[in-house]
């Protein structure tokens, strides 16, 4: 029977060290802050708070979920988006947190399982907030579109294949006589950002891509994102003159 390999210390070492870096440990009062390996819509680790009760531990999550959600003036969403999260795993909430006590002997899941549901709960508002804000600016696209490019074929959501084969839903794709034209709403919303991207870069594998533009409200809003948009096609604002789409879309 072949035995397995015994890894290279240094290996060894560089793992011990990123797994250091993933989950951090901190204490302060009474509390014991756990780091987890997991990212709010933000970009911060998901983090839970411990502390010890007479019969075991109480770990929440420090109202983190709730902050983001204040963040972009979403916290209304969090009672009844928190109470979905928290039933699905046995956990409680209150009016900015998710928390739930346990027996000695729990604490690992219990960790695990309240860091998902606050980053769970912020993920879920976000996208909706994302998807309403892609919206909008789709419906918006529809009659602008149909004004700047008279003429041409115009069509909503259409799906177009990559390079990767994969299929990707376009906000709009203007079928121009100097070629394909793809139009994609974007929110601010990282994921959002990350969609257009990943499906602009994949669009400009093919033998003959389309031009792609993204449309957004506000490219300032977008802040180190829109560099992440601008690598992958051409942004522009939905209300800049009718000059600048064409000069976009050339």
């Amino acid at each position: 029977m072949a035995s397995l390999p015994i890894p290279d210390a240094t290996v060894a070492k560089a793992v011990k060290d990123a797994v250091a870096d993933l989950m951090r440990v901190s204490a302060w009062g009474d509390f014991a802050y756990v780091n987890l390996p997991v990212f709010m819509p933000s970009g911060a680790p998901a983090t839970v708070r411990v502390r010890a009760t007479p019969d075991g531990f109480e770990i929440d999550d420090g109202g983190y979920a709730y902050r983001e959600l204040e963040s972009v003036g979403a916290e209304r969403s969090f009672p009844k988006e928190a109470a979905k999260a928290a039933g699905e795993e046995e956990l409680e909430t209150d009016r900015r947190r998710i928390f739930v006590k346990i027996p000695r002997g729990e604490l690992t899941r219990a960790i695990c399982d309240v860091g998902l549901a606050s980053r769970n709960v912020a993920a879920n508002v976000y996208s909706r907030i994302a998807d309403e804000d892609v919206s909008e600016i789709e419906d918006y696209l529809r009659d602008r579109l149909s004004e700047v490019f008279a003429g041409s074929r115009i069509e909503s959501n259409e799906r177009l294949k990559g390079a990767s084969t994969k299929g990707w839903e376009m906000s709009a794709v203007v079928h121009h006589p100097s070629g394909l034209l793809v139009f994609q709403a974007v929110a601010t919303q990282a994921n959002s950002v990350n969609r257009a991207s990943t499906a602009f870069h994949d669009l400009a594998e093919l033998p003959n891509p389309p031009t792609r533009v993204a449309v957004v409200k506000d490219k300032g809003a977008l802040g180190p994102n829109l560099n992440i948009l601008s690598q992958a096609g051409r942004v522009i604002q939905s209300d800049q003159p009718n000059a600048d789409y064409l000069q976009a879309a050339a």
